[in-house]
């Protein structure tokens, strides 16, 4: 059956995601590409109407050429009006550190088969230099691997996960994780990957006002998450966590009704990992010394002149 295709041209934008899913409950047929699609990918598709969403944030001279040469000293900060010294102004193309989640609960145990598939198939098309960890949520949180970059041991992990059973601890991992192993990652970019049902949330439920705080500090942070949800019984608070979490860090979120199209999204997740690599290598990320509220207002200018800067929320493919 042919249908009218949409697309949405992923200037950076939070919401990207959301809207693509706007217009898919709307029962019209989207697409996301990246903004740099080529016009000829764009024609091929035939498009009956184009959504540029979001705008980018890169350092650029009057001729928009980036400017590649900036160094701390380059930067003015101010949090919430207090000027602030600039101490390291790099280039945004960190390697990440990828957190990787599956879901070996009773909600996901019909899928497990193809969640291992999933994993393996991310794994394989993910560049070499990027850290990746293996946690499961089934009853507990359990670490499988540590962060690494030997593809071996993440595979021959992903490969022989198991059901625990019981519910998922979705929520309490994300904490653990990133106190554990993202805050103190200098120089990574800390990145989660989700893969859950969306059966029965077992956190601890006082940790929800403090999950809340972490959720809002994500883009300051410069946190992403992507997601893929499996969809069978609809409205599970593991799809409210995952679907808040990547909309929040301008990361994918699918859900899927049917697990063996699991390897399939995975596939665009580590696609969009290569292009959020590739985007970020004409950013600076700027550090600078405070004893201010962790979200506090920022005003950041440049001191050299002739220069253009433009602010983003958020890393990624802008």
């Amino acid at each position: 059956m042919s249908h009218q295709t949409i697309l949405v041209l992923d200037f950076g934008s939070q919401y990207t995601q959301l809207i693509a899913r706007r217009l898919r409950e709307l029962s019209v047929y989207s697409e996301i590409v990246p903004f740099n699609t080529s016009l000829d990918a764009i024609r091929a598709k035939r498009p009956a109407g184009l959504i540029l969403s979001g705008g980018p944030s890169s350092v650029s001279d009057a001729g928009a050429a980036p400017v590649l040469d900036l160094s701390p000293a380059d930067f003015e900060v101010k949090e919430a009006g207090v000027q602030r010294p600039a101490t390291r102004a790099t280039l945004g193309a960190d390697a990440m550190r990828i957190v990787m989640v599956a879901d070996t609960s009773d909600g996901a145990a019909a899928a497990l088969t193809h969640i291992r598939a999933g994993l393996l198939t991310f794994l394989d098309a993910l560049p070499p230099e990027h850290e990746v960890m293996i946690v499961s949520t089934g009853r507990q949180t359990r670490v499988r691997v540590p962060p690494t970059i030997d593809r071996k041991k993440l595979k021959d992990a992903a490969a022989g996960l198991f059901s625990d059973g019981g519910a998922t601890v979705l929520t309490d991992t994300v904490l653990e994780m990133d106190d554990r192993f993202l805050r103190k990652a200098d120089h990574r970019w800390p990145v989660f990957v989700i893969v859950t049902g969306d059966g029965t949330e077992g956190s601890t439920g006082a940790h929800e006002k403090q999950f809340d705080q972490w959720i809002a500090a994500m883009p300051a942070r410069g946190i992403t998450a992507h997601a893929v949800v499996l969809k069978y019984k609809g409205g599970g608070t593991p799809e409210i966590i995952a679907s808040h979490l990547a909309q929040t860090s301008g990361g994918i979120y699918e859900f899927i009704n049917t697990s063996n199209s699991l390897p399939e999204r995975m596939k665009v997740v580590a696609d969009r990992i290569v292009a959020d690599t590739k985007a970020m290598a004409t950013w600076y990320t700027v550090e600078f010394q405070s004893d201010g509220p962790e979200n506090g207002p920022l005003e950041v200018g440049v001191a050299r002149s002739g220069i253009k800067l433009r602010i983003s929320h958020r890393r990624g493919a802008q």
